[in-house]
């Protein structure tokens, strides 16, 4: 069924060219990221057990969903971007994986048909949407999940004093340039000028009205947030 003409087009979001990137996603993410670490912090929260579902949107390059898939039943991996899901497919072939369902859709059109997923993941992913449409992706994943199960949201978000925001910025860009080259930290700079990351507070309140109670929060560096959710 076709989207109607007001909602947002996730495929226009003003990030990066996802199909072009895909190929050295991987390689840029590691200079900034500590991405096995991120996947066993999740994890550790999630608690899989070997007959549980789960769900990740905006699956990317499919890191987190190939490791989850060795510890549950069912992984489905959403993504909007064809070359990111050709990626991901291709490595779950190589890995001998296969119990992922690489999907095509996004926080506002994946209509989940399966049973209720244990848990849901999303990684750097939210903030390609406005604040609006966050709640209503948050309200979408919230009302997949069964209830009691488990939601992980890390994402780009401020939470630093806005009263110093120009020093705040300044520093994390220069952080990002001595950690992982100028190319990545001219990524940042236009990530904060034109994306969608919300103030910490604004996420917390997103979440919290989509029925979800935080149980673990954490920030780094004033950008970048975790919230450790389960459905109330």
């Amino acid at each position: 069924m076709a989207s109607p003409p007001w909602q947002y087009h996730e495929p226009e979001h003003p990030g990066p060219d996802f199909d072009a990137v895909a190929p050295s996603y991987d390689h840029n993410m590691q200079k900034f990221r500590d991405i096995q670490g991120e996947i066993e912090e999740i994890l550790s929260f999630l608690q899989l057990q070997i007959d549980d579902t789960v769900l990740e949107m905006g699956t990317g390059t499919g890191e987190f969903a190939l490791a989850a898939a060795r510890r549950c039943a069912q992984v489905f991996a959403i993504d909007i971007s064809p070359g990111m899901l050709d990626l991901a497919r291709n490595k779950a072939q190589e890995r001998g994986v296969d119990n992922i369902r690489f999907l095509s859709g996004g926080f506002l059109t994946y209509r989940h048909r399966d049973k209720p997923p244990d848990a849901i993941v999303s990684q750097i992913a939210l903030h390609h949407l406005p604040d609006f449409w966050k709640q209503i992706a948050l309200l979408n994943m919230a009302g997949m999940l069964r209830p009691g199960g488990r939601l992980c949201l890390r994402d780009i978000v401020y939470s630093f004093d806005p009263q110093g925001y120009e020093r705040e910025i300044e520093r994390f860009i220069v952080s990002t340039g001595e950690r992982a080259g100028p190319g990545f930290a001219q990524s940042m700079t236009r990530h904060i000028n034109k994306e969608f990351s919300t103030m910490d507070w604004i996420m917390r309140g997103l979440i919290e009205r989509a029925g979800l109670l935080i149980e673990k929060e954490d920030h780094k560096e004033g950008f970048l947030g975790l919230y450790l959710c389960r459905k109330v």
